[in-house]
């Protein structure tokens, strides 16, 4: 499997720490040898602060490494590699913001998958797990890229849509409702799931309020028979 381009760009950082490191040691050396000291560079005059610089750049890569691994796992969902309700409520209240500064509008929509604890059940975590993964990719795949798109807990899902009014979301929620029932899950078979849609009123919502709703939408959803999106 050929690395992508952000992998790539992560090896081209280490590899730029490492190199920065012995040459800035590798010229130190030098200057401080010839023009302080005033001696001649032997072998391992020369090698072993290289060698230093090696080490150094190594420990800085790793360092590097580290911290965007631990910068991710702040903002991810560990299974699916999307953002966590923790981050998304920054992106929510960032656009709610914008909308009460600058005017416009953006909808959520919020779903789960049905009868979820079932695949649990006769198939196992790992099944579910599988699931859940291959949701995500279909509801990526279909979002924009202005959306943002997290894991809300379980098997719940939440989607904030920017300029995007409820008639545009609700069209959205439909067709990613109509692609996850339509695909075929390994092991599993046909899941469906439950839509609740909720358009931002600058006039009386809140963070709260506006998931309040999109929330109650979703039980509408479950309560009128499920596989199906209702708005709020």
């Amino acid at each position: 499997m050929k690395p992508d381009n952000a992998t790539r760009q992560k090896l081209f950082t280490y590899l730029l720490y490492i190199s920065m490191s012995c040459v800035i040691t590798a010229l130190l050396n030098i200057v401080h040898t010839v023009y302080v000291l005033k001696i001649n560079i032997t072998t391992s005059t020369f090698i072993i602060p290289v060698f230093a610089g090696l080490m150094f750049g190594l420990m800085l890569a790793h360092i590097k490494a580290l911290s965007e691994k631990l910068s991710t796992m702040a903002y991810t969902d560990s299974l699916t590699q999307i953002y966590n309700r923790l981050h998304f409520a920054h992106f929510l209240d960032a656009e709610i913001d914008k909308v009460k500064r600058y005017g416009g509008t953006f909808s959520i929509i919020f779903f789960d998958l049905d009868y979820f604890k079932e695949v649990n059940d006769n198939y196992g975590h790992l099944a579910g797990d599988e699931v859940l993964e291959k949701v995500t990719e279909i509801v990526a795949k279909a979002n924009r890229s202005a959306d943002i798109f997290a894991r809300y807990g379980g098997e719940e899902f939440i989607i904030l849509t920017p300029e995007t009014n409820l008639s545009g979301a609700l069209i959205h929620a439909e067709r990613l409702r109509n692609d996850i029932e339509q695909y075929e899950f390994k092991n599993v078979g046909h899941i469906s799931s439950s839509f609740g849609v909720a358009e931002f009123d600058p006039d009386k919502d809140d963070v709260d309020s506006l998931l309040a709703r999109a929330d109650k939408a979703l039980y509408m959803a479950k309560e009128y028979g499920r596989n199906r999106v209702e708005k709020a």
